[in-house]
């Protein structure tokens, strides 16, 4: 499918838009790995600029899912390309930085677009970055483990990263599209112990990779809220495939999917409603670590620090109840499991790894619904506390 590019109206918003971020918000910058963690938010709208748009700033102090403490900002822009496109999600723009006590910094900035009545969606992010990273190694999916020092060491990972991609609408609620994804990644171990650990995994010190990716994507989605969803289903597929063709590095093949559903099953309580989540992940080839399924990162589980599992393949389904307490505050409470596997005859011993937690959700901008995600969550020897914006699944 061609790509529509958005009409001269809709072009001239975008300029404008980008243009305030630059004056308004350039004392700031972003973070890719943890989710915009804070404590902290103010919501302003921007009147004299622009009554169609809202922005935000959620600032604070970060306990994320390295363990390592840290400060985070995130100032976002929301809008509607078109106001009289009353179908299409609300459009954002985000800059986002990250700073903690042991190293780690990271920025990026992501825009999101949705315009011509929901029938076109695009999305471009790029950032850059060093984290100070636990590294537990691969496959060690058998035992439970804990955070005791002795299971780890410390490891350097600079990441950069640079996605855009478009879908278009095909027919009902399914999109299609394609996405483009270069990564560059470097891991350095901190002392001689790292380096060994390493080795043994099958990683060696200063190791490189360079991802060169097209990613074919299919997407159902029929949410009637894309940030608070009560009623509807989305699901996506893609296919990742690298090779030295595409100008990578190094050749893998990765297939993931995920399912999520939205129900109000109560009439006599409207305030109640019920959401699940499916994530699958089936990799092949000489992965590169950043391509690891890593229970914690990127498939909505919480409770369990990133790195401490992973391998090939990962399942992990959870359900969340939610209610809405009062006009600007709603709970919810969640449980799921899940594992991570190297094989698919290797399914059966790998240990089950439950979580469950508590979230609390602070609508921060009401007239589109956009909320404040405080979790904290309890994993098997393991635990975690998380924000972010948005519904947690």
């Amino acid at each position: 499918y061609t790509f529509e590019h958005p009409s001269p109206p809709h072009m001239i918003r975008i300029a404008l838009i980008i243009v305030t971020i630059l004056i308004s918000l350039r004392h700031y910058g972003q973070i890719s790995i943890i989710e915009g963690d804070s404590l902290v938010f103010v919501e302003k709208s921007l009147k004299k600029l622009n009554k169609n748009v809202n922005f935000t700033i959620i600032p604070g102090p970060v306990y994320g899912a390295t363990q390592n403490l840290g400060f985070a900002v995130l100032p976002m822009l929301v809008y509607n390309l078109d106001k009289q496109d009353k179908l299409s999600p609300p459009s954002s723009s985000a800059l986002m930085v990250f700073l903690d006590f042991h190293g780690s910094w990271n920025l990026a900035v992501k825009q999101s677009l949705y315009w011509n009545q929901n029938k076109w969606r695009a999305f471009f992010m790029a950032g850059l970055g060093k984290m100070q990273l636990r590294f537990f190694g691969v496959g060690r999916d058998t035992s439970i483990i804990d955070n005791d020092p002795a299971n780890y060491d410390w490891v350097t990972q600079s990441l950069g990263n640079f996605s855009m991609s478009c879908y278009r609408k095909v027919v009902s609620s399914l999109y299609a599209g394609l996405e483009y994804n270069y990564t560059y990644s470097r891991v350095d171990a901190r002392d001689s112990f790292g380096i060994v650990r390493l080795n043994n995994e099958g990683f060696s010190d200063g190791e490189t990779t360079r991802e060169s990716l097209l990613v074919p994507t299919l997407v159902w989605d029929n949410r009637d809220n894309i940030y608070w969803s009560v009623k509807g289903y989305y699901s996506s597929l893609n296919f990742i495939l690298s090779n030295r063709f595409l100008l990578s590095s190094i050749n893998f093949g990765v297939i993931n999917g995920q399912a999520s559903g939205y129900y109000q099953p109560l009439k006599c309580l409207p305030r109640f409603s019920v959401a699940w989540n499916l994530y699958l992940q089936a990799a092949w080839g000489n992965l590169p670590y950043t391509r690891y399924a890593d229970y914690g990162r990127g498939d909505k589980v919480t409770g369990y620090s990133s790195g401490k599992y992973t391998d090939h393949q990962e399942i992990a389904i959870q359900a969340e109840f939610r209610y809405d307490v009062w006009k600007f505050i709603a709970a919810g409470a969640y449980a799921g499991t899940g594992k991570i596997f190297p094989s698919f005859d290797r399914f059966g011993p790998s240990v089950w790894l439950h979580f469950g937690g508590l979230r609390t959700y602070v609508n921060i901008i009401p007239s589109r619904n956009i909320r404040l995600r405080l979790d904290a969550a309890i994993g098997r020897k393991d635990w975690g506390f998380y924000v972010g914006i948005g519904q947690g699944i």
